[in-house]
């Protein structure tokens, strides 16, 4: 594989040339400050690019265009990163040795035509589009509810700070949904593509430089801010843990617990972390949380840890009863404090790098798994995969050791249920 990047006026080409793969993958990304007053708006016109454009004004006729390049898929989606609102314009297509002369030309045009000519007429975005994308966008947020898992880890993050971007929905909210018009949503058009930066990334068997002289064609933005964006969100340790407990309709409770991890290197953010995550909590059966909480003392059907970087973050959920928080908090802490004194063997330790090796290697699959390894390379100077692999393997338990002493508890949540024993698993 040959990484290469070309710096252009308005924006930085990525790429990756390998023959692994039948198909390549394009992304045209769009980041920004995350601001809660304008995620909703920065969600809807993103979904609205990515449905339809001047040139293809139907959905019919976006679709047919798609089936006519060799069934390719484009799509847009916009994802919380950290301190930062992501917003990705997304291309898969075919290999061009396999298609028309032209094939190539053609198909890298289609995310641009999207990005850059949309379907405006009078100052308006096309209504009946519109409409479409409104209520998905009303569904989507109505829903959130309806998944325990999803909304008590959002409610958790506002019980740790209301006012933390970490507490954002990036799909938005409807209060701020139901205040957007076609009028307004053309107008902030021209305010989005301002106030962004953008770094496109491509991978595949293609001529990079001809890649490059392509999008450089079609790309048509001279707006763009230049302005470094910090990913990092700063959330501060409590000096007393924060307590909540919510009541909802769901036939099983949710506990979320919130530690703050700020004092991490970058080895530690990077490496060890992962190592040490797999051990506590994210990785197989075997796993201290699920020694404790559900296999020796049966209070819960599904725990797990996971481990947020970028907003310094690390999360353990527990589905249980309510009757068990607090029983279920004390095992938690015990399973924290055999990992700080070192109660965990060498064979553990072998066992959770052989996994995290084995995911490492299989993220190099496809396409995409290579390419956001790249995305998040370039922009926040992770480890490429080939490296990452190699530094696991020189994790040590006294590195574990050390890291497991930051963990330092923020915020315990509970989403109550309706609960009854019939529901229990």
């Amino acid at each position: 594989m040959i990484y290469k990047k070309y710096t252009n006026e308005n924006y930085n080409l990525y790429t990756i040339k390998t023959d692994k793969f039948k198909s390549c993958l394009m992304e045209v990304v769009f980041s920004k400050p995350l601001d809660k007053s304008k995620v909703t708006i920065d969600n809807f016109l993103v979904e609205n690019l990515g449905y339809t454009c001047k040139k293809y004004p139907k959905r019919k006729n976006m679709v047919e265009k798609l089936e006519d390049l060799y069934a390719a898929s484009c799509y847009s989606v916009t994802t919380k990163v950290g301190n930062v609102l992501f917003s990705n314009f997304i291309l898969e297509f075919l290999d061009p040795k396999y298609c028309d002369k032209n094939y190539l030309k053609d198909v890298l045009e289609l995310p641009f035509e999207m990005i850059f000519n949309p379907n405006i007429t009078n100052n308006e975005f096309d209504i009946k589009t519109f409409n479409i994308i409104k209520n998905r966008i009303r569904a989507s947020i109505s829903s959130l509810k309806e998944n325990a898992t999803r909304y008590a880890i959002q409610e958790s993050l506002k019980a740790m700070d209301k006012d933390s971007p970490s507490s954002i929905n990036s799909i938005g909210y409807l209060k701020d949904l139901e205040e957007i018009d076609p009028e307004t949503l053309a107008e902030y058009y021209n305010e989005f593509l301002k106030t962004c930066t953008c770094d496109i990334y491509v991978i595949g068997n293609l001529d990079m430089e001809e890649v490059n002289m392509l999008i450089n064609k079609y790309y048509r933005n001279r707006y763009l801010s230049t302005d470094k964006l910090n990913y990092f969100v700063d959330n501060k340790p409590v000096r007393k843990v924060k307590e909540q407990i919510e009541t909802g309709s769901y036939t099983q409770s949710t506990l979320i617990q919130i530690y703050n991890t700020n004092t991490f290197t970058e080895r530690e953010y990077n490496y060890v972390i992962h190592v040490f995550n797999y051990i506590f909590g994210n990785g197989s059966l075997t796993t201290k949380l699920n020694k404790y909480l559900r296999e020796e003392n049966g209070m819960c059907y599904s725990t797990y840890s996971m481990y947020q970087k970028l907003d310094g973050l690390f999360l353990i959920y527990v589905g249980t009863q309510s009757k068990y928080k607090d029983k279920c908090s004390k095992l938690i802490a015990k399973a924290l404090k055999e990992m700080v004194k070192g109660e965990f063997t060498e064979e553990d330790i072998d066992y959770a790098k052989k996994a995290l090796l084995s995911s490492v290697k299989s993220s190099q699959d496809t396409p995409s798994g290579l390419l956001d390894n790249y995305v998040f390379n370039s922009k926040l100077g992770t480890p490429l995969l080939k490296e990452r692999a190699k530094e696991l393997q020189t994790i040590t338990k006294e590195e574990i050791i050390t890291l497991a002493k930051k963990i330092k508890l923020n915020t315990i949540y509970m989403l109550k249920g309706n609960e009854n024993e019939e529901n229990w698993i």
